[in-house]
């Protein structure tokens, strides 16, 4: 068994849409940080979170579902995942991370199928339907069926997305950088895209008799006098929108609990499909036009709103802060406006950068927060403290 779970570890390591994937995610990571020097003349976050969280964060909800789809059984089919991993990868190279998830890389996946089986045409591999008919879990089920297939893969988009919209962290503004435009009133403001991908593990059972034709040297279990094998599959997730009329914390949430009720929708859907399973189709329809109406409403609530990060009336505005830096710890957020610094009032960036030569040992700043309130935060500053205080402002 240990044998077989470390093929399925190295099998999983070198799958295209994995790769390709972690190509992305340190594209994503690049760009930041080029995009940071040449506008802002500073790699703001040394940090590589974008490459941490490709490769760790889908990891507990991968074991979740697993645990779950080896317990109960959600057969799938080989044919269709290798339909998905092309459309994933070519959603990936032209659209970045905005199609990715699950929500809408299932139902599109099993449309091609379904179209293909519409036009009678048949896949390059169709010679091979002897060891592609074999269902994916248990002999005796017919995953093979699209209508089976696709109530299952209702099931696991459905699952992805509850756990995912947990994922979403309303407060991961370290992981996000301001990018900048002008307005139509020709002011410099801030826009940020959240632009997420995570690898989630899937574990499955196969038969044997799927793996033999293509690798005979892989190591198989016997259970009850038939052979099987372990296969680690990787579905990736994604999240991408931008964000520059509304508080980013705001919007965040108001996506996490659109998506959640979809989410609770899709689990009605995978009910209703159970029972009837002819129906599945215009249930993974459903769930598919929903996450786009959801994105469609974000971005509707973009376009109704001023900027909400752009140069403040009085003071400088915040447009990023670095994790674990002193203006962590005088506890700033995005959208605050700094008036004051060491009792000078601030007009421009060249009077915040004077205060804070004259003084590196010590930062006294009178703050107004994005409602209005205005606070005194203070910190001592370190010699080790990267950037000075941690923070990107915007002039007036």
């Amino acid at each position: 068994m240990a044998n077989n779970l470390m093929w399925s570890v190295i099998l999983y390591l070198i799958q295209p849409v994995f790769l390709i994937g972690l190509v992305y995610a340190q594209f994503n990571r690049n760009k930041r940080v080029h995009y940071t020097r040449e506008h802002f003349r500073v790699n703001f976050n040394r940090k590589n979170f974008e490459l941490k969280d490709y490769l760790l964060k889908g990891l507990l909800p991968g074991i979740i579902l697993s645990l779950l789809s080896l317990f109960i059984g959600i057969p799938l089919t080989i044919e269709w995942y290798l339909v998905y991993q092309v459309l994933t990868i070519i959603l990936l190279v032209v659209a970045g991370s905005r199609f990715i998830h699950p929500l809408f890389t299932f139902p599109m996946s099993i449309f091609i199928l379904y179209g293909l089986n519409f036009a009678g045409i048949d896949l390059p591999f169709s010679k091979l339907n002897q060891i592609f008919n074999q269902q994916t879990y248990l002999i005796n089920q017919t995953a093979n069926q699209l209508p089976t297939l696709t109530m299952n893969l209702l099931v696991f988009a459905t699952l992805i997305l509850l756990v995912s919209t947990f994922a979403m962290n309303s407060r991961d503004e370290h992981k996000i950088y301001p990018m900048l435009k002008t307005s139509k009133r020709g002011k410099t403001v801030a826009k940020y895209q959240k632009n997420s991908l995570w690898a989630l593990p899937l574990m499955v059972i196969v038969p044997g008799e799927v793996i033999e034709p293509f690798a005979d040297w892989w190591p198989l279990l016997n259970i009850n006098g038939n052979q099987y094998a372990f296969l680690l599959l990787p579905l990736l997730v994604g999240f991408h929108y931008t964000v520059s009329t509304q508080f980013l914390e705001e919007a965040t949430t108001a996506l996490q609990t659109e998506f959640r009720y979809l989410a609770i929708s899709g689990v009605l859907l995978s009910i209703i499909s159970y029972f009837y399973p002819r129906l599945s189709i215009w249930s993974m329809l459903l769930l598919f036009l929903g996450g786009l109406f959801i994105l469609v409403r974000h971005r509707r609530r973009e376009n109704m709103w001023s900027f909400r990060y752009g140069p403040a009336d009085e003071g400088l505005r915040v447009i990023a802060i670095r994790q674990n830096s002193p203006a962590e710890r005088l506890d700033l957020a995005i959208g605050d406006a700094i008036l004051d610094f060491n009792d000078q009032e601030l007009t421009d960036m060249e009077e915040y950068y004077k205060t804070l030569a004259h003084n590196r040992s010590y930062a006294k700043m009178r703050i107004r927060r994005k409602d209005g309130e205005i606070v005194i935060a203070e910190t001592p500053l370190y010699d080790d403290d990267y950037n000075n205080l941690g923070l990107l402002l915007l002039d007036q």
